[in-house]
């Protein structure tokens, strides 16, 4: 059975990252039991916007309110592994970083 990434979705009020994959007939289905692919932690707050690099193979994560961009590579079920997180941006207050885009 062939699986792919098919969407995630950021959950900013907790601070969570929800996968999806998708067989071969188009069935969606959730990367993991509880339908959350990444556990917050104190570095990654406000998960405000997402984008998934071209190839599908890295999904990148802002993160708003803690001012940071986790990086993910997509495994082969669909799950994501954290591999970096870029810190020092601006947070969100009355300004600050919203948008991320990837390539």
């Amino acid at each position: 059975m062939a699986v792919s990434l098919a969407s995630a979705g950021g959950n900013t009020g907790n601070s969570t990252v929800t996968g999806y994959r998708m067989d071969e007939h188009g069935t969606l289905s959730l990367t993991d039991e509880v339908g959350i692919a990444t556990p917050p932690s104190a570095k990654s707050q406000g998960v405000i916007d997402l984008a998934v690099t071209q190839d599908e193979k890295f999904v990148y994560v802002q993160n708003a309110v803690s001012g940071t961009v986790d990086g993910f590579r997509v495994e082969a079920d669909g799950a994501l592994t954290k591999v970096t997180t870029a810190e020092g941006l601006p947070a969100f207050d009355e300004s600050g970083m919203e948008g991320i885009a990837a390539v």
